[in-house]
């Protein structure tokens, strides 16, 4: 098999899968990460259910997970009557899911898995952490639809974007979405030093900070919300420890004052791609503590509704759009 994926990924410890729809092909690119890193101990989990057949909610036909001996997981009690290697129990964890407790599964023999793990970053971390214990080299984790905030479980860990045609729009569409999404990945770290400092050891869900890192007052509504009409007028910056919303953004745009919004990293900006422009051509300017790096960018021109697109259009499109790799890993590229 030629590496497609493997030399993108490079030494990341942790491997996000994403995708921008459901049905974009993420257990594909998953799947082929696992041959290309034949050789390594890996270890995996999913945040959603992966490796079955057939879709629960599309119905169509979905690709298994295959596995080499040795392999780490994590997986729901429940999905073990429905995978078929010899299994070694090496722990349980107090994560909790809709098909029971979540367990720490070692494979004895070659095999399918089905997969249902963490469904919260902050669960995620820990499990890598133990995975590694237990002699992983490195750690998959294949995302649910729209998840980008998975992508930030671990410092180091880069992610795929899966796209495809499953996404609604067309070829244009689907790569505008995707062109936005990878802009937001590449917003900068705070260049100066007494900002980054500031921002490095912050825990609030909002502060304020000068441009040099000095902190600022900043009064709360009841609910714990900013007064946004009483922010500064002149340039600063506000630290957002949450989710930042497109509504956040237009109401910052509508201020008329420049602002400097801060995250601790871009799977924080759950903002869509219009309100994003609206509040850069309003002067605004995005930060994140800690980059994340896509390392490619996956395309899958067959949609599970039957709307399939030219393979070969859809990756001149987004590579027109991207300067990160843009891989088929099922046809031509």
């Amino acid at each position: 098999m030629t590496p497609l994926l493997a030399p993108l990924v490079g030494d990341a410890p942790t491997i996000t899968i994403i995708g921008l729809c459901k049905n974009a092909g993420k257990t594909t690119a998953m799947c082929r990460l696992i041959e290309e890193l034949s050789g390594e101990v890996l270890a995996m989990t999913s945040v959603g259910r992966d490796g079955e057949r057939t879709d629960v909610v599309t119905g169509t036909e979905k690709p298994e997970i295959w596995v080499p001996k040795g392999t780490l997981f994590a997986t729901a009690r429940g999905m073990l009557p429905l995978c078929d290697t010899t299994l070694q129990v090496e722990g349980v964890t107090d994560v909790m899911t809709p098909l029971g407790a979540v367990g720490i599964f070692r494979a004895l023999s070659d095999g399918f898995i089905q997969l249902a793990g963490p469904s919260a970053v902050n669960q995620l971390a820990p499990l890598s952490h133990t995975f590694r214990a237990m002699g992983a080299r490195r750690v998959l984790i294949d995302g649910a639809a729209g998840r980008k905030s998975l992508a930030g479980a671990e410092p180091g860990a880069c992610a795929i974007l899966c796209v495809g045609a499953s996404m609604d729009g067309g070829v244009s569409a689907i790569a505008a979405e995707t062109a936005h999404t990878c802009r937001l990945f590449a917003t900068p770290e705070a260049e100066h030093t007494g900002l980054w400092s500031a921002l490095s050891r912050e825990t609030a869900r909002y502060a304020l900070y000068t441009l040099e890192g000095e902190r600022l007052p900043l009064a709360l509504e009841e609910n714990g919300q900013p007064r946004w009409h009483e922010l500064p007028r002149e340039k600063c910056v506000l630290w957002i420890g949450g989710g930042v919303t497109g509504p956040t953004l237009r109401t910052l745009a509508r201020r008329g004052a420049p602002i400097v919004l801060a995250a601790p990293d871009a799977t924080h900006f759950l903002c869509d791609r219009t309100s994003t422009e609206t509040f850069h051509r309003c002067g605004g300017e995005l930060l994140v503590r800690q980059k994340l790096t896509i390392a490619a960018v996956t395309a899958n021109p067959w949609s599970a509704y039957g709307k399939h697109l030219d393979g070969a259009e859809l990756l001149r499109a987004l590579r027109s759009v991207v300067t990160v790799p843009v891989v088929n890993v099922k046809g031509e590229n």
